[in-house]
């Protein structure tokens, strides 16, 4: 059976939707593609999107074309079956997608890849990968996993969400971005020095997830050291709550998460 998105928890059933051979020789030549000619290192954070937007990013090498609908509701999306959040912990990622003047940009459309919380990237599966988008207000919730880091020692990146971001249809005087979330245990930036991009791109600090955990969802535990969540933040307490409730069934709770906001930008002129 194929994954689905319909089941009365909302969370995904398996196996995960393996890639055609064809797809993948044809996402390679498409990354090199971006690499060279869309991004182009020497060029990316003078000229091109990293000059332009504070929270660009390069894509990297693992994107995959063809991702599945992760749509559960308006404005929210499933990436994990239940074993896989049971092995690595729920995680829910909050995204505000808004205007250069901070107006919402309604049904803002995600294109999103990452690895488990173990490092690892599935490039024969759609497993972590996904296509979902935002409610009316520019919202999306994502229901995840932590993505681990990986790399050799030393040069090791730290775990991250890889993101396109569209405007949708209804701010079409805006660009894509193409962007990483990272997730740095103890909310520490520096764990973001040792990122082998660094050589040939700034590090992209303020992309950092200010992560939350809930100790007591995670046996008493801060979930990789991440602070508390404010119980004065009613509004992320209660969006905790509605996905606790449709997790019941499956014997999972939210452990950790973070919300973030980000601005596209209009279209201009630019080299590419």
């Amino acid at each position: 059976m194929s994954t689905s998105t319909s089941t009365p928890s909302h969370i995904l059933t398996g196996p995960h939707l393996h890639i055609a051979w064809s797809t993948r020789i044809l996402s390679v030549i498409r990354d090199i593609m971006v690499l060279f000619v869309k991004e182009c290192p020497p060029l990316w954070s003078t000229f091109l999107q990293g000059s332009r937007n504070p929270r660009a990013d390069m894509e990297g090498p693992y994107y995959i074309m063809g991702a599945p609908d992760r749509q559960v509701e308006d404005g929210k999306a499933v990436l994990a079956t239940a074993e896989e959040l049971k092995a690595y912990s729920p995680y829910l990622m909050t995204i505000v997608v808004t205007s250069p003047k901070g107006t919402p940009v309604p049904h803002a459309t995600f294109d999103w890849w990452q690895a488990d919380g173990a490092g690892s990237y599935s490039n024969t599966t759609y497993r972590f990968r996904g296509k979902f988008k935002a409610d009316v207000r520019g919202v999306v919730e994502v229901l995840t996993v932590a993505p681990g880091e990986y790399g050799p020692q030393g040069y090791q990146r730290a775990g991250h969400f890889h993101v396109i971001i569209g405007p949708g249809p209804e701010a079409k005087s805006l660009e894509p971005l193409t962007t990483q979330l990272y997730v740095c245990p103890d909310n520490d930036a520096n764990k973001m020095g040792t990122d082998f991009l660094n050589y040939v791109r700034s590090p992209r600090r303020g992309n950092m997830n200010q992560s939350w955990g809930i100790s007591a969802a995670n046996g008493s535990v801060p979930f990789k050291g991440f602070p508390e969540l404010d119980v004065a933040d009613t509004e992320t307490v209660a969006r905790v709550a509605r996905w606790n409730q449709k997790l019941t069934g499956d014997g999972l709770r939210i452990v950790a998460g973070a919300q973030t906001e980000i601005r596209l930008n209009e279209k201009g002129w630019s080299l590419l």
